[in-house]
C-alpha cells in the first residue's frame, strides 16, 4: 500500500500536519507514506519517523521565477509531477487545498483522493470557522482515519539537543529556567514591538535566563535591544542556531512569549507553554491548542488578516497584560514567581 500526503507551505502550516502524518502511518503501519512539501519546509519533515519518502519542490523558486524563467519553471513542475505519477497510490490527501498543491492531487494516480477545501471532482472538507488543525482532522476522518490525536511534533536529532544543552549551560547561571522570547514573524502587523519585549524581560531577568530569538536578518536589532538591558541573564541567539536547534531549544524552555508565528507552533509541538500575542489574525483559527497556553489579544482589533495592515493594533497591547498572562501560565505549571 502507498499513501500520498501533500502539504507544501508555509512553515507553520507544515508543522500543523505532522500529527496527521503520524496518524496515517499508525492507521496503515505497513504502507509507504510519501509526502510532498516545499524546499523551505523540508527541514521540518526530514526526520519525521512516519515518512518513507519526501518529495521536495522549490515552491518559492517557482513563484518567483515562473515568468522570468519559463523553461526552468516548466521543468521544475514537470519533474515534480513525474515523481508523483511514477507511483500508484491507494490514498492521496492534499492538506493544503490551494491551486499550487491541488494540481498534484489531480495528477496523482490514486484510487481515493481527498482535499482540504472544495474542488471539482474531489471529496473535500472546508469550514473557515474551524481551527486549521481541526479542518485537517475532518479531512482525515473523511478518509476513514481516526483523527483523535493529531498533536503536532517536531522531531530533532541528538546533535541538535546536545548543541542546545551546551549553549544553555554556557549562558545560564545555576540552571536557571529558560524564558524564550521570539519577537518577529513574517508580517509586521503581527509583531508586538521589540522594545516592549525588552521591558517585559526586565521583570523576569533576575530569576530566569531570557533568550531572544529571531532570523539572521533580525540579528543586529535584537542584539542591540538585548545590549540595552545590560543584564547577565539576557542574551540573543538570533541567527546563531538552525531551525531544528531552535526547536530543540523551544523544547527545553520553561515558557515562550511570541506573536502568531512559526515559533509559536514549534513551542506547542514541543510541549512548551506559550503566551501568544495576537493582532490581525484569529487565534480561534490559528492559535495555540492546549490548556497550558495563553493568548493576549490586541484591544479593538478588527482581525482583518491583512499582512499589510497599517493600524498596527499590537502597539496598543500593554506590557502589563502580557506580564499577567506570563505569570498566569507560569503559575499553572507550578512555577514560583518571586
Amino acid at each position: 500500500m502507498k499513501i500520498l500526503a501533500i502539504k507544501q507551505t508555509s512553515l507553520g502550516d507544515v508543522l500543523h500536519v505532522t500529527g496527521h502524518l503520524r496518524r496515517m502511518k499508525e492507521a496503515f503501519p505497513e504502507a509507504e507514506l510519501h509526502v510532498m512539501t516545499a524546499t523551505s519546509s523540508a527541514m521540518i519533515l526530514e526526520n519525521h519517523t512516519s515518512i518513507d519518502k519526501l518529495i521536495v519542490i522549490d515552491r518559492y523558486g517557482f513563484k518567483k521565477n515562473w515568468w522570468r524563467k519559463p523553461v526552468w519553471s516548466y521543468r521544475l513542475m514537470k519533474t515534480a509531477m513525474q515523481q508523483i505519477r511514477q507511483h500508484e497510490y491507494d490514498l492521496a490527501i492534499d492538506f493544503q487545498g490551494l491551486s499550487k498543491s491541488v494540481i498534484f492531487l489531480y495528477g496523482a494516480r490514486a484510487r481515493r483522493k481527498f482535499v482540504k477545501g472544495k474542488w471539482p471532482g474531489l471529496t473535500g472538507f472546508h469550514n473557515r470557522q474551524l481551527h486549521a488543525v481541526r479542518e485537517m482532522d475532518a479531512v482525515l476522518d473523511m478518509a476513514g482515519i481516526d483523527a483523535e490525536d493529531t498533536s503536532m511534533e517536531f522531531q530533532t536529532t541528538v546533535d541538535d539537543d546536545n548543541h542546545v544543552d551546551s549553549l544553555v549551560k554556557q549562558l545560564a547561571r545555576n540552571d536557571l529556567p529558560v524564558l524564550l522570547f521570539s519577537c518577529f514573524s513574517r508580517w509586521q502587523s503581527k509583531d508586538w514591538p521589540l522594545e516592549k519585549y525588552v521591558e517585559l524581560a526586565r521583570y523576569y531577568a533576575d530569576d530566569n535566563l531570557i533568550l531572544f530569538s529571531g532570523a539572521e536578518n533580525r540579528q543586529p536589532e535584537i542584539e542591540q535591544a538585548v545590549a540595552l538591558l545590560k543584564h547577565p541573564n539576557c542574551h540573543s541567539v538570533a541567527g546563531k542556531i538552525t531551525l531544528r536547534q531552535f526547536a530543540a531549544l523551544a523544547g527545553k524552555a520553561t515558557l515562550m512569549v511570541t506573536g502568531d508565528s512559526f515559533p509559536m507552533h514549534v513551542s506547542v509541538a514541543k510541549g512548551t507553554p506559550v503566551v501568544a500575542i495576537f493582532g490581525p489574525t484569529n487565534p480561534h483559527k490559528v492559535g495555540p491548542i492546549g490548556k497550558s497556553h495563553r493568548v493576549v489579544q490586541a484591544p479593538n482589533c478588527r482581525q482583518c488578516e491583512n499582512s499589510r495592515c497599517r493600524r498596527l493594533c499590537l502597539l496598543d497591547v500593554p506590557v502589563g497584560s502580557v506580564r499577567d498572562a506570563v505569570d498566569n501560565a507560569l503559575t499553572k505549571i507550578g512555577y514560583q514567581i518571586s
